[in-house]
């Protein structure tokens, strides 16, 4: 039997903020958005503890209730406190609109999206009750087979993704509200450059269909200031899908391509794809700024600059839809092997048209 630990333990850990600096750095993040006068007001190490140990008699402070409950949407501070098995689907906060534990209720919601796909931006949060409840209720009462097949499949995925990556129960209820969109389930870019600033980039996508069609072709570009040769664009050889590289257009630092799939990723399937590129040169100006095309659940950038000496500075900011900027070096890890700097940056939760970008200052230069 699986122990009972408090919940907000348990989604610390899905989120990788178990520790107290990490969930310290979270919660000033967090508390910005409320009110600026809560920062710095996180608890102590051994407040903490107590926390996540159980031993905590009632609840937090209110100032504490407050911040926790928009750190983790779509529950109380009370439920953040109860115990659960550490492998227990969590329910959420609106019991409406959680359709983990009805497939009728999944159903309902996957087929509303399909019907009227929504063209503007989409929370990854779920809807509160008055966004549609009125006609995910009652296509939630009614029989499978007044759904499309589409939705019947979409739904029995949805469900045996969650068995089978530990993807829970909140997530699931989100990807059901996204029906309609493609989803990357995670995103990571690896970027190795040598001691003369020659660059390999390697791009490999964890994709999910959430549309009623099926996914044949991505379209994709790389940029580069510099450039040694006409960039060498190949797919990936550890994707699950067959790639073919369309390039549809070349100049000598741009590149505009497609990825060509073989199988289609069909409604409801998850493949894994990928391709590399060689070509690009660092010099003067070290930075990647990534744009983001789809909803994407996980994202990371793993650099490897060889033979760069110190690192001097490093910064990320992450950019949205409107314009605004907040920064992201707190997701910054980096390290040093030998004479390489290693920097991991780790985002979550983006959306289509943001963009990350990741910039560093190292002791060598090479031109």
């Amino acid at each position: 039997m699986a122990a009972a630990l408090i919940r907000l333990k348990v989604e610390l850990r899905q989120k990788h903020l178990q520790t107290h600096s990490a969930f310290c750095r979270e919660y000033d993040r967090v508390a910005q958005t409320i009110d600026p006068a809560l920062v710095g007001t996180s608890p102590g190490r051994a407040q903490f503890h107590r926390w996540l140990s159980g031993a905590l008699k009632g609840l937090p402070y209110p100032h504490h209730c407050r911040v926790l409950e928009k750190m983790f949407p779509g529950y109380t501070a009370a439920q953040l406190f109860e115990r659960c098995a550490d492998n227990e689907p969590i329910a959420l906060l609106d019991t409406s609109t959680t359709v983990v534990d009805n497939p009728r209720g999944l159903l309902g919601v996957i087929e509303n999206r399909l019907r009227r796909p929504t063209f503007g931006v989409v929370d990854w949060a779920s809807e509160q009750p008055g966004d549609a409840s009125s006609s995910d209720a009652g296509l939630a009462t009614d029989d499978a087979r007044g759904v499309s097949k589409a939705t019947q499949q979409l739904a029995q995925r949805l469900l045996q993704l969650e068995k089978a990556q530990r993807v829970n129960s909140r997530e699931v209820s989100q990807f059901a509200h996204l029906a309609g969109h493609i989803i990357d389930l995670d995103t990571r870019i690896d970027i190795q450059i040598s001691g003369d600033g020659s660059a390999r980039l390697t791009y490999r996508y964890e994709t999910l269909n959430m549309t009623d069609r099926p996914l044949t072709r991505m379209s994709r570009e790389l940029w580069f200031k510099y450039t040694e040769r006409k960039l060498d664009i190949r797919p990936l050889r550890e994707s699950s899908r067959r790639l073919a590289i369309q390039r549809i257009h070349d100049t000598p630092s741009l590149s505009k391509f497609a990825c060509q799939l073989s199988p289609a990723i069909q409604p409801g399937e998850s493949a894994v794809v990928g391709y590399t590129c060689e070509g690009g040169k660092f010099v003067d100006e070290l930075y990647w700024r990534q744009s983001i095309h789809r909803y994407t659940r996980r994202f990371a950038i793993h650099l490897r600059h060889g033979d760069a000496g110190d690192l001097i500075s490093c910064s990320a900011v992450e950019e949205h839809q409107d314009g605004a900027e907040n920064s992201a070096t707190e997701d910054l890890i980096w390290d040093y092997e030998g004479d390489d700097v290693i920097v991991t940056l780790t985002r979550e939760y983006l959306r289509p048209n943001q963009s990350v970008t990741l910039r560093w200052e190292v002791s060598r230069e090479h031109s």
